[in-house]
């Protein structure tokens, strides 16, 4: 492979989830093929991204970690895009990036079918309590007792915040359950919706009429806590809730109130506030929590689908194209020139 000073653009990934999203190893040779070079770091401070990815033209990061903040972006200059690796780009300051003429790019087609799996997978097992129960019966016990709190599936109303393409992929998994499927987002008409036999309401509604509720917004200024005590307060009382978007979405304070006063039936959660969830987390050893530690994301499949696209859109930047996916397509009129 040839030495990266022979390339006159640079692609750097600063930061990835090892072992799961480990590149797949074609990087390198997609982006030679396009004159850039391709290099890999797991940094883990400010000023090792500055230092790894001073003379990018493409700077890809691919776990949640806040790396790319407003500092940092202003100390690289030759930047013209940012991609987060996944479909939320919180950990990337978009405001810096487009005062710098920088595009910032997610991916957010990849993982669909994981991560609605998920959502689902999570909710049956706060419904049906299987991995409470197969704890129980691989330390040799026989419970010979009703499961605990459980109901059907059919005819109860599933609650989607966020109808995005995970959103409506959740929708369509659960048609064969005959279940009623309300959501609320600002930015689908109900014209969108329809087709899927989805009702719009405003969050207020949702939260009242929902037997269960799965979130799959982005993380946003404005939905950070959009569930807290005075929107836990409006739930329906039994109410089971399912994230695995973003924990911050969820104010985790009242989240845990809610479950102590048995207004919120259980929840199911692959993301949290603070991640990894410390050892002394009162979400820990609750048998009205189901923890997953954010994998949702997570197949072979997925993993291959998100390089795919991280090197279609790098390879679009190298050579002049506006790439799929630009989030702050403001930025376009003033972008950043090529070095």
């Amino acid at each position: 492979m040839p030495d990266r000073d022979a390339f006159a653009a640079h692609v750097v990934l600063i930061d990835y989830s090892r072992p799961l999203f480990t590149p797949m190893g074609f990087e390198a040779e997609r982006m030679a093929a396009v004159g850039a070079s391709w290099e890999e770091y797991e940094c883990r401070t400010p000023e090792q991204v500055i230092q790894a990815a001073k003379d990018a033209v493409v700077v890809v990061i691919q776990s949640v970690r806040p790396l790319l903040t407003r500092e940092v972006i202003e100390q690289l200059p030759a930047a013209r895009c940012l991609i987060r690796a996944g479909a939320g780009y919180d950990c990337i300051d978009v405001a810096a990036a487009t005062e710098q003429g920088i595009m910032v790019c997610n991916t957010p087609t990849y993982c669909v079918d994981e991560v609605s799996d998920h959502a689902i997978a999570l909710l049956l097992d706060c419904l049906r309590h299987v991995s409470r129960l197969d704890r129980a019966m691989h330390q040799g016990e026989q419970p010979h007792r009703a499961p605990g709190r459980t109901r059907r599936m059919r005819g109860a109303t599933l609650g989607i915040i966020g109808l995005g393409p995970i959103g409506r992929r959740v929708a369509q998994s659960v048609g064969g359950w005959e279940m009623e499927v309300v959501a609320y987002d600002p930015y689908v008409p109900q014209e969108r919706a329809t087709p899927l036999g989805i009702e719009m309401l405003p969050l207020e509604a949702l939260l009242e009429r929902s037997d269960f509720i799965t979130i799959h917004c982005p993380l946003t200024p404005e939905t950070y806590h959009m569930l807290d005590d005075e929107a836990f307060a409006r739930i329906k009382p039994g109410c089971i809730l399912v994230n695995d978007a973003r924990g911050a979405i969820v104010d985790e304070a009242a989240l845990i109130r809610a479950l102590d006063s048995g207004r919120l039936w259980a929840a199911g959660l692959d993301v949290t506030e603070e991640e990894p969830l410390p050892p002394d987390s009162p979400l820990r050893g609750r048998e009205d929590v189901v923890l997953t530690p954010h994998v949702a994301a997570y197949s072979p499949e997925s993993r291959a689908d998100l390089y795919e696209l991280i090197v279609e859109v790098c390879a679009d930047v190298v050579q002049g194209r506006i790439p799929r996916f630009v989030v702050n397509r403001e930025v376009l009129g003033s972008l950043r020139p090529a070095g």
